[in-house]
C-alpha cells in the first residue's frame, strides 16, 4: 500500500537537507526509535519499540539511503524491520523530496508499506494505517522541529516509544473531525 505524508520545517531546503541526511540524528526523532547505528556511508540499523496496551513489540531494522540527489534534495529510504520475537515484519520504501514552502521547507513523502505476520493483523485497514502513519510523521516532525529550536546543530529530543493505543486514539479523533 502507498501512503503519502508531508511536513514542514522552518529552514530553507539547503539548510534542512544536511540535517535530514544525518540519519542517526533524524531517526532519533522517530517515536520508539533507539540504538541507531551507522553501518556504512548509506546503511544504518536500529530498533523501534511499539506498545499496544500491555503488548510490546520490538522491531530490529536495517535502513539504506538510495537514489540520493543532493542537488534536487531528494532520496529514497529502504527499510526492513523484523519483530524480535518472530511476530511479523514490515518493509518500507520511502521516497522524499524537499521543496521551498512559505519561507521554509516542505518535505513530501510517499511510502510503500508491506506488513506480514501478526503485525499485519494489527494493521488491518488501509485508512487506519494511513491515519497512524500521519500521526507518526506529525510526532516525528514535531520532535525534529523541537531539536532545531536550539539551532541547526542541536541534538534531537528523545522520542520515547510508540504507544499504539495513543496513536489509534489520535487517528480516530482525526478521522472523526474529517
Amino acid at each position: 500500500m502507498d501512503i503519502e505524508n508531508q511536513f514542514d520545517l522552518p529552514l530553507p531546503p539547503a539548510a534542512a537537507w544536511p540535517i535530514l541526511m544525518d540519519v542517526p540524528r533524524t531517526a532519533a526523532c522517530f517515536p520508539g526509535a533507539s540504538h541507531i547505528e551507522q553501518v556504512s556511508a548509506d546503511q544504518f540499523k536500529g530498533r523501534v519499540t511499539v506498545k499496544l496496551g500491555p503488548l510490546a513489540m520490538i522491531f530490529a531494522g536495517n535502513l539504506r539511503l538510495e537514489n540520493r540527489d543532493d542537488a534536487a534534495f531528494s532520496a529514497t529510504v529502504r527499510a526492513s524491520w523484523a519483530e524480535t520475537r518472530g511476530r511479523g515484519n514490515a518493509n518500507t520504501v520511502t521516497r522524499f523530496a524537499l521543496q521551498p514552502h512559505e519561507g521554509g521547507t516542505r518535505v513530501a513523502m510517499v511510502s510503500e508499506l508491506q506488513l506480514a505476520g501478526q503485525v499485519a493483523q494489527y494493521g488491518r485497514g488501509v485508512g487506519m494505517i494511513s491515519a497512524l502513519s500521519a500521526q507518526l510523521i506529525a510526532t516525528f516532525a514535531g520532535n525534529l522541529r523541537a531539536g532545531l529550536q536550539g539551532g541547526a546543530t542541536a541534538a534531537a529530543p528523545a522520542a520515547g516509544e510508540i504507544s499504539g493505543l495513543t496513536l489509534i486514539a489520535k487517528a480516530l479523533g482525526s478521522r472523526l473531525k474529517n
